[in-house]
């Protein structure tokens, strides 16, 4: 064969080569498009069925007699996500697309029953005992607390009083509203709180720069835990106080029991320290050198045969009550009060006019002036000051009132509620109403709660709650915030490091706190107002009184 021919030959060759490998990769490529499109099919057949599936599954489940359901894009599962992302805000959203007076939110195995209508407030709140809260407080302990079987059994018997008002948890806030109204033994916690209040002030010698939130929450957390607590106070060990920081982020968490020992281990950790130094402190009679309102609660778990160690965990929760709330809202008062010269202005004159003075010799023989500060008289002498906090609860409250269904019922004669479902009233949802509070509704009005301005109607505002779910130590919390931030504006000036006040969000806030905390901390500088002589003395008092402040409907 001659070189022409093998070369022939070979051309041929890799030309049947090259068409079998190209024929090859045609086939393969065929086969790849022809998977995709198998796989692709097959997942949106089965999103289809699935969404079908819910869609059915939601209005076949779904009774014509009860509050109309509201579906999201995806039935059941989306309301998980949109809550989860938008927390109290889904709420309002809601109210606003759909301007329903009640509606159904369904979640995968419960039923959520929205109130948006103020009329059906008064109506939901009647019925303590078919719409009940003490099982939905007692499950939530439990998971928060991590108490033991025991405890639980006890805190379960006769839970909503079916058998008579008897039981733990039948006659625990009859227990606890006597040292928490008005009258001497709130004005004895009060008293304290005020001391430590006017001591931590003191401690803001000349010109300091500190972040505001942290600087106010830590403040507040030792005069609030000291008049509590007493001389034995765990929180003046501060891996307790560190720790109830650490504590309250995996409070979620552990209210639904998500993998807790690792999503929330920080939060496990800081729970079984503080449980630990109130064991010690309940062990060592700490509690009776405390305040009324401890020994209540102590005496209250005694005689229900609590143990010990679950009384400390139970006490671990009741700190969530204590610090979760009060700092942030005495955070969004300082905020609101110095981020606007004319709030500040108003609420400066109106405190100078309840400010007594006096001249004293002191044991040293140094002669000084003395200003007093009655927060007696304050609370009745300056309403625009009062008006401000109230504001501040309205615009910055993220509080939701829950009940449980105990049976079915029938709401106001049209709504049937399931037994088993959750009846939630969203604080914002009034709060934003334009038709309780007016067109500026959505304007910081620290004016808006003067006697003169009230047109609102009570039930609109939710700062505290409602009903038997009323915040009972709205009284003391009250108290604190307006003598702590009365003395910060008597005495100093607080300004931005960077110059300028910014808005602040609250995205991060969580579905079971009722005041958000600021997402970020703000830098200030805190300096003694110009006028402030040195050596001026200053002193708080709490002078006997029994006059409740209108804080809600029920203090009117």
């Amino acid at each position: 064969m001659n070189e022409s021919s093998e070369f022939w030959c070979r051309d041929t060759t890799n030309a049947n080569a090259n068409f079998h490998k190209q024929e090859e990769k045609e086939l393969l490529s065929h086969s790849s498009f022809t998977l995709i499109s198998l796989t692709f099919a097959l997942v949106a057949t089965a999103v289809i069925t699935i969404y079908g599936s819910l869609y059915v599954l939601l209005h076949y489940t779904q009774d014509a007699n009860e509050p109309p359901p509201i579906s999201t894009s995806l039935p059941f599962i989306g309301t998980v996500i949109q809550l989860s992302r938008k927390k109290t805000k889904f709420y309002i959203e809601l109210r606003n697309k759909h301007d329903l007076p009640i509606y159904t939110l369904r979640l995968p195995g419960a039923r959520l029953c929205v109130v948006n209508s103020l009329a059906l407030i008064p109506a939901v709140q009647r019925q303590y005992k078919d719409l009940a809260f003490p099982p939905l407080e007692a499950m939530g302990a439990m998971s928060v607390c991590g108490s033991s079987k025991t405890a639980n059994d006890i805190l379960n018997t006769n839970i909503n009083g079916d058998e008579g008002d008897w039981g733990y948890s039948m006659t625990f806030y009859k227990t606890i509203h006597k040292p928490l109204a008005p009258g001497p033994e709130l004005d004895a916690m009060n008293r304290v709180m005020a001391q430590k209040v006017a001591a931590s002030v003191d401690g803001i010698k000349g010109e300091r720069s500190v972040r505001l939130f942290d600087f106010i929450k830590r403040e507040i957390a030792m005069a609030t835990t000291e008049s509590v607590y007493g001389p034995q106070n765990p929180f003046k060990d501060p891996v307790v106080a560190d720790g109830f920081w650490k504590f309250q982020p995996g409070v979620m968490i552990l209210l639904m029991g998500l993998f807790p020992s690792i999503f929330a281990r920080e939060s496990l950790q800081a729970r079984e320290y503080m449980a630990k130094a109130f064991n010690k402190y309940f062990k060592n009679g700490g509690h009776d050198e405390g305040s009324a309102l401890i020994k209540a609660r102590f005496n209250h778990s005694t005689e229900h045969k609590i143990p010990v160690d679950d009384i400390a965990r139970f006490e671990v929760g009741n700190t969530i009550g204590l610090l979760s709330n009060t700092s942030p809202s005495a955070f969004w008062m300082a905020y609101h009060l110095y981020s606007d010269p004319a709030v500040l202005e108003d609420c400066r004159q109106e405190l100078a006019k309840v400010i007594s003075e006096e001249m004293t010799t002191m044991m040293s023989g140094e002669i000084v002036k003395i200003r007093t500060l009655d927060m007696s008289r304050v609370k009745v002498d300056c309403p625009i000051l009062l008006s401000t906090l109230q504001e501040v609860l309205r615009v910055h409250s993220t509080g939701i009132s829950a009940r449980m269904v105990m049976k079915d019922y029938m709401l106001d004669g049209k709504y049937l509620l399931k037994k088993g479902s959750t009846v939630m009233i969203p604080g914002p949802v009034q709060h934003t109403s334009a038709s309780s509070w007016g067109p500026n509704v959505e304007v910081f009005d620290h004016r808006r709660f003067l006697p003169e301005n009230k047109r609102h109607n009570p039930i609109s505002f939710r700062g505290f709650g409602g009903g038997t779910t009323l915040c009972p130590g709205r009284h003391f919390a009250s108290t604190e915030i307006l003598a702590f931030t009365a003395l910060l504006i008597l005495r100093f000036d607080i300004a931005p490091v960077d110059g300028k006040w910014v808005h602040l969000t609250t995205n991060n806030v969580a579905m079971w706190e009722t005041s958000a905390a600021p997402d970020e901390d703000i830098a200030v500088r805190i300096s003694p107002r110009t006028g402030e002589e040195l050596g001026i003395k200053w002193r708080v008092l709490v002078s006997d009184s029994d006059k409740a402040m209108p804080l809600s409907a029920e203090d009117l």
